[in-house]
Parts: C-alpha cells; sequence; structure tokens
C-alpha cells in the first residue's frame, strides 16, 4: 500500500509519509503562511465571525468577491477559500491565514503575497477593519475575544487549555510567519532541520515582534515565543532528540508518535481523541483503525519551531509589519536552499547544538531579541553575520531569479534591525 492509499495505517508507511515527499532539487519550491488580526477601525474591538459589517464572515466574503475562490464550509458556516492564490483559513480568533501554493521562485511568491496585501488591505478598507502589525495583540485582554466556529477550536481549547496557562492566548491572540522548504533525500531533511533547527533562537530575535500585551510592556522582545512556552509542553518548541547524535526521520517519526492524540476523524465528524499517544492508535484495527486524516491532522498539531508535513516548515518568526514581511522567506531560502550557506550554518550555530543551550538560547533571544548573549556570541552579531550567509545563497539559490530585489527585503530587515548592512 502506497502513503494516502485506504487500508491500514503502519509505521513504515508513516515513515514513508516523510521519505517518499523527498524531490530532485530541480522540483524544488518555496511556500509561506501568513495570519492577520483584524480590528474594527472605530472602536479597536475584536471582529466578530458574523453579525456586523465588520466581521470575519464578511473578510471572507469580500475577499472571494475580489479575488475569486471556492468556499470552504463547515455545517453552514463559511471557514475558509480554496483557489489558484492560494487558500484562506481561519485561526481560532478570527485570525486570517493565507497560505500560498508552492511557488517556483522566490519572486513568484513575493507577487502572490502583494496580490494577498493588496486585496486584504481593500477588503479592511471597505469593512471598517484594521489590521495590526504586531505578532500578539497589544492592548485586549483575552476574555476578550471571539471563537470562531470551527470543530477542531471546539475540542482543541480545553485540551490545551489543561496544559498551558496561555494556550488560549497562543490561539486567539498570536500571528506568525512560517515558511516551506523541500528536500532532496533524507540526509537532506535532517541537514535542513537540524540547521533551522539551531537558528530558531536568531530568527526568533531578528523577527521579535510582540513586545506588548494586555496594554503595557510584556518584559518580552518576543511574547509570542512566551505564549508558545506555555502552552503545551508536549507539542511545542523542539523536543531534545533533535540534539542528540543520530537525529533524523526515523527518531522524528517516533518522537512524533509518542505526543498525546487530540483528535479523530469520524463519520459524524472530527471528535476528541482524549489523549493517548498517537502509536496506540496506529495499533487499533476494525473499526476503531485511524485513517490517514487522523494522521495528517495529528502532524498539523505539532508546533515545534521546526516541523515537517512533506515538506519542512520553519516557524520562528514574529508576524511583521507588512513592509518587512517578504524577508522572512527571503533569509531562510538563502540559508536552506544553498548547500554552502547551509553547511555554513550548521558550523556557525555548533556551539548551540546541546538542547539545554538552545533553550537558554531561545529564552534569552525571546526576552532580550537582538540584545541578547548567549555564548560565544552577540545576538546581534550572530544576526549580522546570518544575514550576510543568505545573502550569499540568494545569490546561488536556483530559486531565486531577481537575486537583487531577493536580497533587498534582507538589506530592509538589516535597516530596521539597525544591523550592518548584509552586502
Amino acid at each position: 500500500m502506497n502513503v494516502g492509499e485506504p487500508g491500514p495505517v503502519t509505521r513504515e508507511l508513516l515513515r514513508d509519509y516523510f521519505v517518499q515527499a523527498a524531490k530532485p532539487r530541480e522540483q524544488w519550491r518555496v511556500g509561506m503562511e501568513i495570519e492577520r488580526m483584524g480590528r474594527d477601525a472605530t472602536s479597536g474591538r475584536p471582529i466578530p465571525y458574523a453579525g456586523a459589517q465588520a466581521s470575519v464572515r464578511g473578510v471572507l466574503e469580500d475577499y472571494q468577491a475580489r479575488r475569486g475562490g471556492d468556499p470552504i464550509l463547515e455545517a453552514e458556516h463559511l471557514i475558509g477559500l480554496d483557489a489558484k492564490w492560494g487558500s484562506i483559513t481561519l485561526e481560532p480568533g478570527g485570525q486570517v491565514e493565507w497560505s500560498s501554493r508552492p511557488a517556483t521562485t522566490l519572486d513568484e511568491l513575493h507577487r502572490e503575497l502583494a496580490a494577498h496585501f493588496d486585496a486584504l488591505d481593500a477588503t479592511g478598507a471597505t469593512l471598517g477593519i484594521r489590521w495590526l502589525q504586531e505578532a500578539v495583540d497589544p492592548e485586549l485582554s483575552v476574555s476578550e475575544m471571539p471563537w470562531m466556529p470551527k470543530a477542531r477550536y471546539r475540542i482543541m481549547a480545553p485540551f490545551l487549555g489543561a496544559r498551558g496557562k496561555l494556550a488560549h492566548r497562543m490561539m486567539t491572540q498570536s500571528a506568525a510567519i512560517q515558511v516551506a522548504f523541500d528536500y532532496a533525500d533524507p540526509e537532506d531533511w535532517k541537514r535542513k532541520f537540524l540547521a533551522a533547527s539551531l537558528l530558531s533562537p536568531v530568527a526568533t530575535a531578528l523577527f521579535a515582534n510582540s513586545s506588548r500585551v494586555d496594554g503595557r510592556d510584556s518584559g518580552y522582545a518576543s511574547f509570542r515565543q512566551a505564549i508558545w512556552d506555555q502552552t503545551d509542553p508536549d507539542r511545542c518548541r523542539l523536543p531534545r532528540i533533535v540534539f542528540e547524535p543520530g537525529f533524523g526521520i526515523e527518531s522524528w517519526l517516533d518522537w512524533i508518535l509518542a505526543v498525546p492524540t487530540i483528535f479523530r476523524h469520524r463519520a459524524r465528524g472530527l471528535v476528541p481523541a482524549g489523549g493517548p499517544p498517537f502509536h496506540e492508535l496506529v495499533n487499533l484495527r476494525d473499526c476503531d483503525a485511524i485513517r490517514w486524516e487522523d494522521w495528517e491532522t495529528h502532524v498539523s498539531t505539532i508546533f515545534t519551531e521546526v516541523r515537517s508535513y512533506t515538506y519542512i516548515e520553519v516557524r520562528s518568526a514574529d508576524l511583521q509589519p507588512s513592509a518587512r514581511a517578504f524577508s522572512v522567506p527571503a533569509l531562510w531560502t538563502g540559508l536552506l536552499y544553498d548547500d554552502d550557506a547551509l553547511s555554513e550554518i550548521l558550523e556557525l550555530c555548533a556551539p548551540w547544538g546541546r538542547y539545554e543551550t538552545w533553550v537558554d538560547a531561545m529564552n534569552t533571544a525571546a526576552r532580550r531579541g537582538l540584545d541578547g548573549r548567549v555564548d560565544p556570541w552577540d545576538l546581534r552579531e550572530l544576526a549580522t553575520r546570518v544575514l550576510a550567509i543568505s545573502r550569499r545563497g540568494l545569490t546561488a539559490a536556483a530559486c531565486v531569479s531577481d537575486r537583487d530585489a531577493a536580497a533587498a527585503h534582507l538589506d530592509g530587515l538589516a535597516r530596521a534591525r539597525e544591523l550592518s548592512p548584509t552586502g
């Protein structure tokens, strides 16, 4: 049986889910996801799902009128759009998330992001919605947030709420930018996954954009990172195994199989699973046997700084102001899609190769941003070097046709963060 076909789901098939997704370099693509939080432009209040002009459903309907797309429905509720330009989905508090299609070039991805921003900004202007530029709501309390009418969130809210005191803030008041990359084989998967993991503290510091919460300074440069640290210890940050000798797809799979399961798919829809480790479900047979969609849903509940579907997803960046948003995929493309850059990063960040050291680096980056220090590096100095490596990588990466334009996004990031020029 092949991956995704009907039949028993075995550990071998789950391993093949990652292994068979490998692609030759000429087929590599780059994709991204970006979340935006809307507020009523007049009152500053959260926008409800429906019942007002400035509403989440109104955003979906107006956006669809501008760009087309097929509606995604759950019962009578419009909860997303699917189109050739990508998809729109709703996060628990009404954050609007755009997911691109895999783009052949970085330049193509930039055009798609610009088209999304144009449509979303026009929709906001029409409906009286202001889009926050921060990664965590800086003013409102979590108790004021609406919840979207999705079965997934009705199940997830109590499950995560029992495991982390900031889980509901993560669900309803945070926004980020994620970037997706392909890999050539299991060894390339390992190198990219490890490099992105080791660089997570640098990305956290570079893209820190969530210092205020509940109307006051939080004490963090990236409070979004502090939120994730208190969401669910079983599925957030990164597990120790990433930093151990022999890390690879096999050990990553073993760890995912041990993560508690939140959901099961049944004929009546999504239901609570009760939290058993996923490997217990793999052993079930007959009417209790898991479906392939159970596995794909389980993978979607892994919230580590780097995670893997049939691609590697890098997740350490706070939402950025619109003018800097594309610096996130530009940075990671230069680092992960050029072999020399990848090797340089693995060597540069080797001192953070112990789990405890990495945790210290993440905590320091979250609190102090680029002003932090984790021996042997000042984060500001390290970030400057990483930007320079990425710029060289963009020059060599096959998926970058307009290298000057791609590098300009890094230059803009360097200026905004008061770093030395990247060239």
